[in-house]
């Protein structure tokens, strides 16, 4: 059970810190856009 939950929680930081490379990314891009 543990590893399982640990599984778990693992993924989900990993999507979590996707998400924010993502919303970094498209940021960026918006900026460079702009000028």
């Amino acid at each position: 059970r543990l590893a399982k939950d640990y599984e778990y929680l693992t993924q989900t930081s990993e999507a979590m810190i996707r998400v924010a490379m993502i919303r970094l990314m498209v940021h960026r891009l918006a900026h460079m856009t702009c000028f």
